[in-house]
């Protein structure tokens, strides 16, 4: 089941990274750690033209778990279909969102 968590201006589908099953679409993903008491902090940033295989095989799962210490990951996902959105679309609102948040994993 999903969660709808608003991040930068876009409302976002977020489930738990160990339910993630998602299916190879053009998206932009956002990996958060959520609090127990419900607040959460941007681990990650990323898009893909495949997120669901993106996600599963992901290089910088092991920086998400060092900087989540209660280990609730989740991942977080705006869908940007190929069809209405291009690559281009796709990095510059990652951009965006790793300006804003500035996560401790990934590129800079």
């Amino acid at each position: 089941m999903s969660t709808q968590v608003k991040i930068g201006d876009r409302t976002f589908s977020c489930v738990k990274l160990s339910e993630a099953d998602f299916k190879d679409i053009a998206a932009v993903y956002v990996i958060i750690c959520v609090s127990k008491d419900g607040s959460w902090t941007v681990l990650d940033v990323g898009q893909s033209g495949e997120v669901g295989t993106r996600i599963n095989s992901h290089d910088r799962q092991s920086c998400w778990v060092s900087n989540c210490t209660n280990k609730n990951i989740w991942v977080c996902v705006y869908p940007m279909p190929s069809s209405q959105y291009s690559k281009d679309d796709r990095t510059q609102f990652e951009s965006f969102l790793r300006k804003k948040y500035n996560p401790p994993c990934g590129e800079r």
